[in-house]
């Protein structure tokens, strides 16, 4: 049995969260017969900076989508931590080894990262590092599947959960799959008043992404 020449990123979506969880993901091909086989590669991780680089890097990782000509899954993250400071993450994840992605990986690593996480894919490498609610705060979460990302639809999103943006929400991501995109964000509040901020907060962002949805 022949594998395909392409790889493919097999990922399982949690309907709960309805965000792309990295821990779910594998490196596959396809047979002829359309068996889906695992590859023994999978290299994932995360590039960090701090929240001021955000339009920088989020312009430039979706540039490094577009020309991907390689299956890739990846997402962008703005967080606002309650304690901390804000950043701006990139996670991807690539079949293949170190040296065969090094170079679809260098656009990436030419931001200049702070912190740089991606490698040989293990259980412990691959565990989602969800946005964690404070204790004694209810959670809000927001999702919306985007037919397509402009540039136009990245300032969008940074006009609403940039390092600029007045906001009550934790974290807002951009997430990409086979050539799909999602928005994801979570908001917390301890008390009726910070519900309705953090409800008028996520139904802006959801309304400045609306032009792209799917």
């Amino acid at each position: 049995m022949c594998g395909r020449p392409a790889a493919v990123i097999v990922a399982f979506m949690s309907s709960a969260a309805h965000r792309l969880r990295l821990g779910a993901l594998r490196a596959a091909t396809l047979s002829d017969d359309g068996e889906v086989v695992p590859l023994p590669w999978l290299v994932a991780g995360t590039l960090s900076w701090p929240a001021a680089h955000a339009h920088r890097v989020l312009h430039a990782w979706r540039a490094w989508l577009e020309d991907a000509d390689q299956p890739v899954a990846s997402s962008a993250r703005l967080r606002r931590p309650p304690r901390g400071a804000a950043t701006v993450a990139v996670e991807v994840a690539l079949p293949g080894g170190p040296a065969g992605t090094a170079h679809r990986l260098a656009p990436l690593r030419a931001l200049a990262p702070e912190a740089d996480t991606v490698a040989i894919a293990g259980p412990e490498l691959l565990r989602a590092a969800l946005t964690a609610v404070p204790a004694g705060y209810a959670p809000f979460r927001a999702h919306l599947r985007l037919a397509d990302l402009t540039p136009e639809g990245v300032d969008a999103f940074l006009a609403a959960a940039g390092p600029g943006a007045r906001t009550e929400l934790l974290s807002a991501e951009l997430h990409h799959l086979d050539g799909t995109f999602a928005l994801a964000a979570v908001a917390a509040a301890g008390d009726a008043e910070e519900a309705e901020r953090v409800r008028i907060a996520l139904a802006q962002l959801e309304r400045r992404l609306a032009p792209w949805a799917a």
